[in-house]
């Protein structure tokens, strides 16, 4: 299957979008929102006269490199040879290429829906029965409601996922792939759009340096005119009011308002690391204030919320940064007390990176784990010098895993304290411990089998000899420390589940380091184009899963258990 990337394209280029005048299917839901008029619908998605008059003149005058449009599901046939607008770009010896999602991953994305669909009407046809006089119990009853909802919304979620944040990036990256392709600066394509993708495609080439101008066509009718047709099956005849298609074209350079970033970080100085990787996922500007105490996020948030206007305020976005956990949770309350309705907007929270890093480790973790047919309930995890961000956020995750969590430091009230918190900010248990030398890291790891150092860098918390006693049965150890000495001996910072020593898989910091960023990155990219929600450790967490089964390895939940 063709693998989905995104890179900017390093040359100048400029895009320009026609908007068409209906939306191109990639999904077979006709049938279901229009059970009567699927074939009609077809006559529809053809473009007017007008949209034809106006390409041709388009590609006349400007003179693109080639013209991408999306397939849908057309076939070959019908996309080359029965399309008008192949027909034109013939006429005017212009290449005409398809962007959209690639058919092996439209089948793939299309059995997981209709999987979804399935197990959803198998269990409408229960209930269906259940009206006709079998009998179930209340009980019963009950759950295979509550059983279709949650399948239903499921369906939906992955319809809608597929339908733009899917198939929006496979579109732009179709784009792209030719862009880059032709041999010259300043390349000039022509994009044919669906009215539904318009924003969301636009956004990513944007994020990948594209200059993008969106023209439109406009129709109107005119009340003032009359146009009869024979009478119908219904008896009478089918009047309706002129209507004229204007050729009008209405361009748009950028969205109303330049999408920003208010990053309120309770350290001395703003962290370089979040400035750079905000601008590489597309924002127009980030404005760092440091050093933010509660008392300030009031005014902060009001002033940049109430600056924009409730149809503007969906472009700004808030992150929350920092080395202490619990500042940053605290600024995060204050910000969303000061949010309300219109005025609410994207918030997210990444203490010093320690959610997105905490986040992928434990991702990687929960993989590995799997992989070594370590998986179920109870397993014991240690995580070494955890009252750090990342060391908390890493044990109140494994705690949600199901791991007995055992969180240590050289002191024993720290270790204690650390876990206090984690119990009242996530609710997870885990038991505080102290251990200050080589003995008392052997002692508590000699039963784990998972195993995170998440000291400070450059400082070894596990030694060889260590290592060498604990040698034996499957254990998995991962390090987020890249400075060397690294925090576990002998495990190389690029291993990525590697047998480092018997029995010991490693798991090294730029392995963890390299899904952190592509979490960190997603998160921003989604908070920046919803304009809504909170994205926090739970956010995090679930879009680490989602990256590692994009790249083929799916990961499975373990099943809610409900009791009616």
């Amino acid at each position: 299957m063709k693998t989905l990337e995104l890179e900017p394209l390093d040359k100048r280029w400029t895009v320009l979008m026609v908007e068409k005048e209906y939306d191109e299917p990639l999904w077979e839901l006709d049938e279901v929102l229009f059970p009567r008029l699927p074939k009609a619908l077809e006559v529809i998605r053809t473009p007017s006269v007008a949209f034809r008059e106006f390409l041709w003149e388009l590609l006349t005058r400007e003179r693109p490199d080639f013209v991408t449009d999306e397939k849908g599901r057309r076939s070959d046939r019908e996309f080359y040879e029965e399309n008008p607008v192949a027909l034109i770009c013939k006429e005017k010896g212009i290449p005409l290429y398809p962007a959209d999602v690639d058919e092996n991953a439209r089948y793939h994305l299309e059995g997981k829906a209709n999987e979804l669909r399935g197990k959803r009407d198998e269990i409408l046809r229960v209930l269906a029965r259940k009206r006709r006089g079998e009998k179930l119990s209340p009980q019963q009853l009950e759950y295979l409601k509550a059983y279709a909802q949650y399948l239903h919304q499921e369906l939906e979620e992955e319809v809608r996922k597929a339908e733009f944040e899917v198939r929006e990036a496979w579109i732009t990256m179709g784009i792209l792939e030719r862009a880059r392709k032709a041999g010259k600066e300043g390349v000039l394509v022509v994009h044919l759009s669906s009215p539904r993708h318009v924003e969301g495609v636009a956004r990513l080439l944007r994020s990948m340096g594209a200059n993008l101008t969106h023209v439109k066509l406009e129709k109107r009718a005119l009340p003032n005119l009359r146009m009869n047709f024979p009478p119908t099956r219904l008896g009478r005849d089918l009047q309706l009011p002129g209507f004229e298609v204007v050729p009008t074209v209405r361009a748009v350079g950028k969205e109303e308002l330049p999408s920003l970033l208010f990053f309120l970080d309770t350290e001395p100085h703003a962290s370089p690391f979040d400035i750079s990787l905000a601008y590489d996922v597309g924002f127009d500007a980030v404005i760092p204030y440091a050093g933010v105490k509660p008392e300030d996020a009031r005014n902060i948030v009001q002033d940049a919320l109430f600056s924009r206007g409730p149809k503007g305020v969906k472009y700004s976005t808030f992150l929350i940064g920092g080395r202490s956990l619990e500042e940053a949770e605290e600024i995060l309350r204050v910000v969303r007390e000061n949010m309300f309705h219109p005025f609410e907007t994207s918030v997210v929270i990444d203490p010093h990176g320690a959610y997105t890093t905490s986040a992928a480790l434990v991702a990687k973790v929960e993989e590995g784990t799997r992989k070594l047919g370590m998986a179920g309930e109870g397993l014991k995890a240690v995580v070494l010098a955890g009252t750090g961000p990342v060391g908390m956020a890493s044990a109140a995750l494994l705690g949600r895993l199901g791991f007995r969590v055992y969180l240590t430091s050289r002191k024993e009230e720290r270790a204690r304290r650390s876990a206090q918190v984690i119990l009242e900010r996530w609710g997870v248990r885990v038991e505080g411990a102290q251990v200050d030398d080589q003995e008392k890291t052997f002692e508590i790891l000699r039963d784990a089998s998972v195993v995170v150092a998440s000291g400070a860098p450059g400082v070894e918390l596990i030694s060889g000899q260590t290592l060498e006693r604990l040698e034996g049965g499957y254990r998995i150890m991962a390090d987020i420390n890249a400075v060397p000495p690294g925090g576990i001996a002998g495990l190389k910072p690029d291993c990525d589940l590697v047998e480092f020593r018997p029995g010991i898989f490693g798991i090294g910091a730029l392995a963890v380091g390299r899904l952190k960023n592509r979490v960190e990155k997603e998160i921003l990219t989604r908070a920046r184009t919803t304009g809504k929600g909170v994205y926090d450790l739970d956010c995090a967490f679930r879009t680490a899963r989602e990256l590692l089964a994009e790249r083929g390895r799916e990961i499975k939940l373990a099943p809610l258990q409900i009791t009616y």
